[in-house]
């Protein structure tokens, strides 16, 4: 495309601002908050078959698709392919992985670019946007495990913690959060903050925890005994326990239920109610940004679990 008519072509803040008012993740913000991202970010265009990024070159903009498809390579396998008012790099980006990804335009494409620094910032001034964000990405999760088969990515449950038989005192449960989130030693008063209100709970085998279609409002972190869980579209079977999180998913995504769960051995574990972390992590930005973290590198483990795109 001629440069002339690529100026010709060129948004203006205000007509960046609009279109950013139809993504997913802005439509529901303040219009201040959906101002300040029009303003850090800058139009770029892609011809058919360029990279927008490339596998070991870390990503340095996350950018939002205005026209276009582009498709994500994974280790040699197209494993995702993005369309208009999509958001593509911000999964590598925030995971801060080496390897990242290819992504490669399939047609010609326009995209508004943020520097990830400049997001970051924007992050902290503006929890709002941030919690959409992670709405978002715990989205993504879910869709890439209901592609997994059967069990939906999960391996075998792993061995019950070793643990006092009597109540976890607050060091305690600060310990186990610690390890189980892979949170550092500079959010301590965060982890504080959210052992002090998190539930222990004694469970027994039989005990229907949810049903498909009910709402996540909250989720757990088994310390000892299984869970059985089964989702009917798709058809998936699979079970949890120690070491993993149990409806973290569904309720960080803002969505029902996916699976129905069932205790199958007797099942102790905190439970942290979804409001409850929310608050923790608008007061606490180094552990907002770890959790998103976290889901991000999730994603990029999951589409190397993943089957190749049909040709």
């Amino acid at each position: 495309m001629p440069e002339d008519e690529l100026q010709e072509r060129q948004m203006d803040r205000f007509q960046r601002f609009l279109f950013l008012r139809t993504m997913p993740a802005l439509a529901e913000v303040p219009a201040e908050v959906a101002q300040v991202v029009a303003a850090n970010t800058h139009e770029r265009f892609f011809a058919k078959g360029e990279h927008l990024y490339q596998a070991g070159v870390p990503a340095m903009e996350i950018q939002y698709v205005v026209s276009g498809e582009c498709e994500i390579v994974r280790n040699g396998r197209a494993v995702r392919r993005l369309g208009a008012r999509s958001v593509v790099g911000g999964v590598s980006a925030l995971a801060g992985d080496e390897l990242g990804y290819d992504c490669v335009a399939l047609e010609d494409m326009v995209t508004l670019a943020i520097a990830v620094e400049d997001s970051q910032e924007i992050f902290e001034d503006h929890f709002v946007l941030l919690k959409r964000v992670l709405r978002g990405t715990s989205r993504e999760v879910l869709e890439a495990r209901r592609k997994l088969g059967k069990a939906a990515g999960f391996g075998p449950v792993a061995e019950p913690f070793a643990f006092p038989d009597r109540p976890f005192d607050l060091v305690e449960r600060m310990a186990f959060l610690r390890k189980t989130f892979s949170f550092g030693d500079s959010e301590i008063d965060a982890i504080a903050d959210l052992a002090r209100d998190v539930q222990e709970v004694h469970l027994p085998k039989g005990e229907v925890l949810w049903n498909v279609g009910d709402r996540s409002n909250y989720f757990l972190l088994p310390l000892r005994g299984i869970v059985d869980c089964r989702a009917t579209d798709p058809d998936q079977q699979f079970q949890l326990g120690p070491g993993d999180s149990v409806g973290a998913i569904d309720a960080m995504a803002d969505e029902r239920r996916w699976f129905r769960a069932e205790v199958a051995e007797d099942l102790v574990a905190f439970r942290i109610d979804l409001e409850l972390l929310l608050e923790v992590l608008e007061d606490h930005f180094a552990m907002a940004m770890s959790f998103l973290r976290g889901l991000a590198t999730g994603i990029l483990h999951l589409y190397d679990q993943g089957h190749s795109l049909p040709p």
